[in-house]
Protein backbone atom coordinates (compact mmCIF):
# COMPACT_ATOMS: atom_id res chain seq x y z
CA UNK A 1 0.00 0.00 0.00
CA UNK A 2 1.44 3.47 -0.78
CA UNK A 3 0.93 6.54 1.34
CA UNK A 4 1.85 10.25 1.31
CA UNK A 5 2.55 12.23 3.94
CA UNK A 6 3.05 16.26 4.29
CA UNK A 7 6.85 16.94 5.02
CA UNK A 8 8.99 19.81 6.01
CA UNK A 9 12.10 19.71 3.86
CA UNK A 10 14.39 23.39 3.07
CA UNK A 11 16.92 22.18 0.66
CA UNK A 12 18.03 18.92 -1.86
CA UNK A 13 20.37 17.48 0.44
CA UNK A 14 17.59 17.42 3.36
CA UNK A 15 15.06 15.51 0.99
CA UNK A 16 17.62 13.10 -0.48
CA UNK A 17 18.03 12.11 4.12
CA UNK A 18 15.21 11.59 3.89
CA UNK A 19 14.26 9.55 0.74
CA UNK A 20 17.75 7.68 2.33
CA UNK A 21 16.20 7.58 5.88
CA UNK A 22 12.86 5.70 4.82
CA UNK A 23 14.16 3.42 2.01
CA UNK A 24 16.38 1.85 4.41
CA UNK A 25 14.07 1.49 6.91
CA UNK A 26 12.54 -2.34 7.17
CA UNK A 27 9.55 -2.90 6.20
CA UNK A 28 9.78 -0.17 3.55
CA UNK A 29 9.36 -1.36 -0.72
CA UNK A 30 9.98 2.30 -2.30
CA UNK A 31 10.49 5.52 -0.79
CA UNK A 32 9.85 9.13 -2.75
CA UNK A 33 10.34 12.36 -1.36
CA UNK A 34 9.09 15.13 -3.63
CA UNK A 35 10.54 18.48 -2.70
CA UNK A 36 8.25 20.58 -4.60
CA UNK A 37 5.45 19.40 -3.50
CA UNK A 38 6.60 18.67 0.44
CA UNK A 39 5.39 15.24 0.39
CA UNK A 40 7.07 11.51 1.09
CA UNK A 41 5.48 8.87 -0.49
CA UNK A 42 5.72 5.24 1.56
CA UNK A 43 5.14 2.10 -0.62
CA UNK A 44 4.68 -0.53 2.77
CA UNK A 45 2.28 -3.36 3.91
CA UNK A 46 -0.95 -1.56 5.45
CA UNK A 47 -0.67 -3.08 8.84
CA UNK A 48 3.29 -1.14 9.16
CA UNK A 49 2.64 2.16 7.84
CA UNK A 50 1.98 3.95 11.52
CA UNK A 51 5.09 1.86 13.04
CA UNK A 52 7.19 2.41 9.89
CA UNK A 53 6.17 6.38 10.00
CA UNK A 54 7.03 6.78 13.33
CA UNK A 55 10.59 4.99 12.93
CA UNK A 56 11.42 6.98 9.64
CA UNK A 57 10.73 10.61 12.28
CA UNK A 58 12.95 8.90 15.16
CA UNK A 59 15.60 8.36 12.53
CA UNK A 60 15.81 11.54 10.91
CA UNK A 61 15.35 13.80 14.44
CA UNK A 62 19.17 12.21 14.99
CA UNK A 63 20.17 12.82 11.52
CA UNK A 64 18.80 15.88 10.56
CA UNK A 65 16.00 17.48 12.97
CA UNK A 66 14.89 20.16 10.54
CA UNK A 67 13.25 17.38 8.39
CA UNK A 68 9.43 17.39 9.86
CA UNK A 69 7.18 15.03 9.06
CA UNK A 70 3.44 14.79 9.80
CA UNK A 71 1.65 12.47 10.33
Amino acid sequence: MRKTYKIEVDCPTCAQKLEDCAGATAGVEKATVNLMTQKLAIQAEKEEQDRIIREIADKMKKIDDDVVIYF
